[in-house]
């Protein structure tokens, strides 16, 4: 903004104002400028600290919730690789045993208990 101001600009600048306001008034408003500008800097890093706090503790609890979210995935996924593998795994099936003895089929229609009789 005051890139192109050179020193006679300068020196014109601060006549006029000692014209102005006098050789009295210049360390008043000097040193009212001075506490002003503080005060503006005080209240600049308030706004920030309030900001901050205000910003750290919902990004905490987004922290907690991506934490739990990331176990449940976890666990998620574990019982679904398990169930993959039980349903990809081989069936059993027993051994076929052999008979030792063939079943005794009923002679003409008479069961061993009648022909006892």
């Amino acid at each position: 903004m005051f890139d192109n101001l050179g020193g006679g600009e300068v020196l014109l600048i601060f006549l006029v104002i000692l014209i102005f306001f006098g050789p009295k008034k210049i360390p008043e408003l000097a040193g009212s400028l001075g506490k002003g500008l503080r005060k503006f800097r005080d209240a600049k890093d308030g706004l920030e600290d309030q900001i901050k706090t205000a910003m750290k503790e919902p990004i905490e609890a987004l922290q907690v919730a991506k934490t739990s979210f990331d176990q449940q995935v976890m666990a998620a996924s574990q019982s679904v690789d398990e169930m993959k593998n039980t349903i990809n795994a081989p069936v059993f099936t027993p051994p076929l045993i052999p008979p030792s003895t063939p079943p005794v089929a009923p002679v003409s229609g008479v069961t061993p208990s009648e022909s006892a009789q």
